[in-house]
């Protein structure tokens, strides 16, 4: 099967020559530029030949849209460092307004896309990166997650206001990354978790927002939903129009059995991300895959990490799991 063909395939359900594999990880040095994000995504891609790619887009870059600025690191493994976080008060995220997908750091996503798209051909399913706008606000806001539930939770009209303009924003954006080559969208949300917001929470903040963004690109082949960290409110997102699901399979959050049983949709994940990940042995690694593969009896799977990966993490053990997912048809069989 090509790329292609094994990925669509997986994301319904069907038989499959073996399961999908990718990685994704930042690379710090090399993302602060359309032309850095797409030639390292090439790099990968031709290193590694993962059946789909993710690309690494900076994870600042939506909120560089509304005034957060940063220094950029020039060490791969080493983040970047925020110099402005624009809103302070309820007031400043009420004030928020659309802004143009276009330009700024977000056309500057859009062009990495185009050029990934027209490095790697028609064969190779790519899907881009989209934050929450629940998830956005709080690189905006001094204080981070804490101070932006804060202000969610003292003038709740406001933040609304405030994330309807950023949704605004991502709705037009996520039309536009489809429009450039995307297959669907990695619509990812960090903020879903027990120990930060109440379901309630997620339903007003969080729901209406995410599902207008997703809707307008459920038309895409492969839309992506990832569920970040522990004690997820995993089920306030199983109706979600998406194709796929991805989440940590730590303590509070279900299986990928289980998530597949929950959502009827593909499951993207079996493999350990940062940190733990670049600690292990490749035969770990391998132990680890397999005994994903044969959780899902081979089907409604594609192989990836919890989250992203540590950007230095060793090829050696990419390569390992990349060795036994090819050439191991034992666990990997066509199951009908």
């Amino acid at each position: 099967m090509t790329p292609r063909a094994r990925v669509m395939a997986a994301l319904r359900g069907e038989p499959v020559d073996r399961v999908p594999l990718s990685f994704w990880l930042h690379n710090f040095a090399t993302e602060n530029s359309a032309a850095g994000l797409a030639d390292e995504t090439l790099r990968l891609a031709g290193t590694f030949g993962w059946d789909f790619l993710k690309p690494q887009s900076r994870a600042q870059c939506f909120a560089e849209m509304w005034g957060l600025t940063y220094t950029p690191s020039g060490e791969r493994a080493t983040p970047y460092t925020v110099t402005r976080e624009p809103l302070a008060t309820a007031d400043d995220v009420a004030r928020l307004k659309p802004a143009d997908p276009r330009g700024g750091a977000l056309g500057e996503q859009l062009e990495a896309l185009k050029k990934i798209r027209a490095g790697v051909g028609p064969e190779i399913p790519v899907i881009w990166t989209i934050f929450s706008p629940l998830m956005v606000l709080p690189f905006l806001v001094r204080g981070g997650k804490p101070q932006a539930f804060a202000l969610l939770r003292s003038d709740p009209s406001a933040v609304e206001r405030g994330l309807g303009a950023i949704a605004e924003t991502l709705t037009a954006y996520a039309r536009a990354c489809v429009a450039a080559g995307a297959d669907g969208l990695f619509y990812a949300t960090n903020v879903a978790t027990r120990a930060l917001a109440t379901v309630e929470e997620c339903r007003r903040f969080q729901r209406p927002f995410d599902r207008a963004i997703l809707s307008a690109v459920d038309g895409a082949p492969f839309n992506l939903l990832h569920v970040c960290g522990e004690d997820v409110w995993f089920d306030e997102f199983v109706d979600y129009p998406v194709t796929a699901f991805s989440w940590a399979t730590v303590p509070g959050n279900p299986s990928l059995k289980e998530g597949h049983r929950r959502t009827g949709r593909a499951v993207v994940g079996g493999l350990p991300a940062k940190p733990s990940i670049a600690s292990l042995t490749p035969d770990t690694l391998v132990t680890r895959t397999k005994a994903a593969i044969d959780e899902m009896a081979g089907r409604s799977l594609l192989l990836g990490p919890d989250c992203s990966i540590n950007p230095d993490t060793p090829d050696t053990l990419l390569h390992a799991v990349g060795k036994v997912v090819r050439g191991n048809p034992g666990s990997t069989r066509l199951v009908s």
